[in-house]
């Protein structure tokens, strides 16, 4: 438990040193179209970061912090492993009935498995693409990622989250799919909602 929360702090520090880097970076960026009189093309520049910072915000603004800092070691362990984390919040997660220490370990433990499966220097496609959405009476996560193998161990750790969400009235699953001669892996955490 001890070594698990020194992982998650290590993965945001690894999170914040990057975003002070892509910060600087944009600076520059904005700098050398500014000395070049490309202000179009500065003003341009600075609607697509804070578009950027938009989207993140949607992770700081989850309302479970441990849901916060598992989407965040997401993107800084993608970043490492050259792997594209591209994610789509719809909500936040104020009315999860599962324990906020319980939804980090759920959502670290699909990602973590996700990005690893994506980090190999086989896989080309390297994307794992999250969405998350509200119904009336639960939170879905959905993770899609190309199918790689081996996944007997990803799908070992999938029935753990799931043994472990199904004490909260919750699950996770883990499916192959088929769409166009492409074959992926669609991970599911559900995440029930409290009763009004």
């Amino acid at each position: 438990m001890l070594e698990e929360g020194f992982m998650e702090l290590k993965s945001l520090l690894e999170f914040i040193r990057l975003q002070r880097h892509d910060f600087l970076n944009h600076l520059q960026v904005i700098s050398g179209f500014i000395q070049m009189n490309k202000g179009e093309k500065a003003r341009e520049y600075l609607l697509e970061v804070a578009r950027e910072l938009e989207r993140l915000a949607k992770i700081i603004h989850l309302q479970v912090p441990e849901a916060t800092a598992a989407f965040l070691a997401a993107l800084a362990q993608g970043t490492d492993l050259q792997v594209e984390v591209d994610y789509d919040i719809q909500c936040n997660l104020a009315d999860c009935s599962v324990a906020g220490e319980q939804v980090g370990a759920a959502l670290e433990t699909a990602f973590s498995q996700a990005i690893s499966c994506l980090s190999s220097p086989e896989v080309a496609n390297r994307r794992l693409e999250i969405t998350l959405r509200e119904s009336e009476d639960c939170y879905t996560c959905r993770l899609v990622f190309p199918a790689v193998t081996p996944c007997e161990p990803l799908k070992e750790k999938i029935s753990a989250v799931n043994r472990l969400l199904a004490g909260h009235d919750g699950r996770a699953e883990m499916v192959e799919v088929q769409k166009d001669g492409e074959s992926s892996f669609e991970i599911l955490l559900v995440f029930p909602r409290r009763e009004s």
